[in-house]
């Protein structure tokens, strides 16, 4: 059913093809949107027009694929109609997360914790050392990735084990995924990857609740949806399946994440799926150059695996792409920084409309030395966040341990911060008690006088450790008395820890982490004024583990560096791609399967597309090796000769 037109002009800059899009709201509908095309103005614009025509605004869900995203979109259709603040908004993790909480109780357990990456690191390393394996940082990185694409193709710790006989290497680390949900389940862990199993665990389990939420959501859209990948297309399935209204919007050509185990086959085929898919098409790229557009279609008209879609440009021609060869990647650097500096004086432009992209984050060496070299402001894309700041993960180690005292990581790093004299060894100790009684560490605590018996700690010791388990006694029972106020908490929490004492106002860095507690503090008063289904410490825990995105560009001025993955979704004026080498960009690993190397070339379609204005595409004809006492050649990246020639310049720089 197509909609008419609503009296108030939501429409304004609408062109005909997103104008169709939004006004088509029932049934399935699948939305072709090209890079700078303009789909987060058909969502929002989408979701206002629903809640405009008297939609409850619960039964209206979006799913982004950052939270970032999330905010950004939940701000814009605040601004076009005030009841889009009840829309369900989120990431799949939050929406999953926020269908959890209430109900978890179903699937026999009483709370969980969402778990870090540091926790996952540490629970991997663990077990897989109590296996007799040897680990160091690489492995348990790799052991990681490969449990997470276990969860995501919903494959069991079982089936893991089945699938891998014959090879040791993977049946090491099917034992080590077995050992390690194990492990989380005695102290309530959920990693990320569990938010969405659990999900639909719960619904397969309770289908009166996955009726409920069916009849609740009676709008679906799904941003990015070439990025689903198994669960997460599983999950829409089920939410969608009785009212059939879903909307989805992606691009196959934008699809660059299958070693998270995206599956391009999701958008691909959605069609064949469900025949009663209507397809829109947004063709017009507003951001990019003519020449950016032309050329980034000729490239990936070159891939089989995709769907017909012929976007075009509704600006100006502007310049040729400029594609430099250089000697070394030195060099390349020093040209590149030197060239940045000449454009932003003589164009007046601000050093935040340039950017430099490259395929392996190594590839930032020589450029970050070369910009200081010219005294450029710079930022690495995926830096320290916010949430990865010491004091910042000590007062969220604090909340998780209050939440759930079997919480042994969150114990373990809080212990004794601020410092308590309770070193490493001790720690050891009482984790080595807890591990042969087979208790949580807490549960030590609480016994610290056998164990300060059987292993000789010392009294003064004992007594410091009482006084921790008392403080998170008391943190625990604050949490569940009463209307849980998340503001209450955090002032509770830095009184009885006496967190602050540690810092000196009178030092600079110190008087930095003194305002970052205050901003966590403002968290908490915001969090506090937010309607929500439950006000809990438990609902205030999982949402400030999810919040920690790392996706954020803020305003200020400086050339951003980033790898192409970290790129997807922004933009910028100047855009340069470095380190075009064969081998690099493609990566060699790519040049095994035909669709591996499709997706290298969609990832340079993407790469292209960042740049509105300009784009420089760069390569070194030499390289130093490992151990090498004379350069090795290189071949410019076969993805170059895939640009037409109408529209690029090359040029060879010699200095």
């Amino acid at each position: 059913m197509i909609a008419t037109e609503p009296e108030i002009d939501l429409f304004k800059g609408l062109n005909e093809s997103q104008k169709r899009a939004v006004l088509a709201t029932e049934g399935r509908i699948l939305v072709l949107a090209g890079a700078g095309s303009g789909k987060t103005k058909v969502l929002t614009t989408r979701t206002a027009y629903l809640l405009g025509q008297n939609v409850d605004p619960w039964r209206i869900m979006a799913i982004t694929f950052t939270n970032k995203s999330a905010k950004e979109m939940k701000e814009r259709v605040q601004k076009m109609h005030p009841a889009a603040y009840k829309c369900w908004v989120g990431t799949f993790h939050s929406i999953c997360l926020r269908i959890l909480m209430p109900n978890i109780h179903l699937l026999g357990i009483e709370k969980f914790t969402p778990m870090d990456e540091s926790d996952q690191r540490a629970m991997v390393k663990k077990v897989a050392q109590q296996l007799g394996l040897e680990v160091d940082k690489n492995i348990v990185y790799n052991m990681l990735s490969q449990i997470s694409l276990w969860k995501s193709d919903m494959i069991s710790p079982g089936e893991a084990q089945s699938i891998t006989h014959g090879n040791n290497d993977k049946r090491d680390m099917a034992n080590v995924y077995e050992a390690y949900e194990n492990q989380k389940a005695i102290h309530h862990y959920f990693d990320f990857d569990d938010l969405l199993l659990k999900t639909i665990r719960l619904f397969q389990l309770n289908p009166e609740l996955l009726g409920k939420y069916q009849n609740m959501f009676r709008y679906i859209m799904v941003d990015e949806f070439q990025d689903t990948n198994k669960v997460q297309f599983e999950i829409i399935e089920m939410l969608s399946a009785k009212n059939k209204n879903i909307f989805l919007v992606g691009d196959p050509d934008q699809s660059i994440y299958s070693f998270r185990s995206a599956k391009i086959e999701n958008i691909l085929r959605y069609q064949q799926m469900h025949p009663d898919t209507i397809t829109f098409t947004l063709q017009e790229n507003y951001r990019s150059t003519q020449a950016i557009v032309n050329a980034s279609n000729a490239l990936v008209e070159n891939n089989k695996m995709r769907l017909d879609r012929e976007a075009f440009s509704v600006g100006r021609r502007g310049d040729d792409i400029h594609v430099f060869r250089f000697n070394d990647a030195s060099r390349e650097a020093d040209f590149v920084a030197r060239l940045i500096v000449n454009i932003r004086k003589t164009e007046k432009k601000d050093w935040k409309d340039f950017a430099v992209l490259y395929r392996m984050n190594f590839q930032s060496k020589h450029l970050e030395l070369a910009l200081r070299d010219e005294n450029i402001p710079y930022k690495i894309v995926g830096s320290i966040s916010f949430y990865d700041r010491k004091e910042i993960k000590d007062i969220i180690s604090y909340v998780r341990a209050a939440h759930n005292l079997f919480d042994d990581y969150a114990l373990k790093k809080i212990i004794n911060v601020p410092k308590r004299a309770i070193g490493d060894k001790t720690v050891d100790k009482i984790s080595a008690f807890a591990e042969d009684r087979k208790i949580p560490f807490f549960t030590a605590l609480l016994n610290i006088d056998e164990v300060a018996e059987q292993t000789k700690i010392n009294k003064g010791t004992v007594a410091k450790i009482k006084n921790f388990a008392a403080i998170m006694d008391s943190l625990s029972k604050q949490a569940v008395t009463g209307d849980f106020s998340a503001t209450n908490f955090m002032k509770a929490l830095l009184k009885e820890t006496e967190y602050l004492s540690q810092f000196n106002p009178e030092k600079e860095e110190d008087e930095a982490r003194i305002e970052n507690i205050a901003h966590l503090r403002d968290y908490a008063k915001h969090w506090d004024m937010q309607e929500k289904e439950q006000n809990t410490l438990a609902q205030f825990v999982s949402e400030i583990s999810l919040d920690g995105d790392r996706d954020d560009v803020d305003d200020e001025d400086y050339v951003t560096l980033t790898s192409v993955h970290s790129a997807k979704g922004l933009e910028w004026s100047q855009t340069f791609i470095i380190g075009m080498e064969d081998d690099t960009f493609p990566h060699y690993r790519s040049k095994q399967k035909a669709s591996d190397l499709e997706e290298e070339r969609r990832l340079m379609y993407v790469a292209m597309t960042r740049a509105a204005e300009r784009l420089f595409c760069t390569y070194s004809a030499y390289k130093f090796e490992y151990n090498s006492q004379k350069p090795v050649r290189q071949k410019p990246s076969p993805f170059l000769d895939e640009i037409p020639a109408q529209y690029k310049t090359v040029r060879i720089q010699t200095a």
